[in-house]
């Protein structure tokens, strides 16, 4: 089943900025539920990050989920060692910015 690629809007870049600064649900944010919320697959927003001010956004929200997930590991509302295992998988650190490195020592 196919469908058609959504089509890129300009305002797409501050609607993302704004939707992981204002991330209030109960898990993290992430680009699947922006692009939901927005109506559009996550493919389309792979696709719309040859735009460059989609792209600057894109990777200033992977910074702002990548803070999220420490800062919820830290207070132990998220399991700091699953945290470390979604920082790990994270393609976008690893490819654009060299390897992550993240110690989360927990302590009993």
């Amino acid at each position: 089943m196919s469908k058609k690629r959504a089509k890129y809007k300009k305002e797409y870049p501050l609607l993302m900025y704004r939707f992981f600064r204002s991330f209030s649900d109960s898990g993290a944010p992430s680009f699947q539920k922006f692009a939901a919320s927005i109506g559009v697959l996550y493919e389309d927003l792979e696709s719309f990050r040859r735009y460059l001010a989609f792209d600057r956004s894109y990777r200033e929200c992977s910074e702002i989920r990548r803070d999220y997930l420490i800062d919820n590991a830290l207070t132990r509302r998220f399991d700091p060692s699953f945290v470390k295992f979604l920082l790990g998988s994270d393609s976008d650190v690893n490819e654009e910015e060299g390897e992550l490195t993240l110690r989360l020592e927990v302590i009993e």
